[in-house]
């Protein structure tokens, strides 16, 4: 995947985690539905940033991340 597209998911699944964090301070959702989304949403965006940041302009592997 190119660099640009980790940054788009990055993105993406911030307005996510924004999104629940509104609606369950608001109240405009069952209590239920915004722990799901930050669930599934967090690691996307930390594993993504990770990436994005890894991840080089020219083309080749990304390294290994550990664990």
């Amino acid at each position: 995947m190119k660099k640009n597209t980790f940054l788009a998911v990055v993105f993406i699944s911030a307005a996510v985690l924004c999104i629940a964090a509104y609606a369950a301070s608001t109240g405009a959702c069952p209590g239920w539905l915004p722990v799901v989304a930050v669930m599934l949403a967090f690691p996307t965006s930390v594993l993504s940033l990770f990436l994005w940041w890894n991840a080089s302009n020219t083309k080749g592997d990304i390294p290994f991340t550990g664990y």
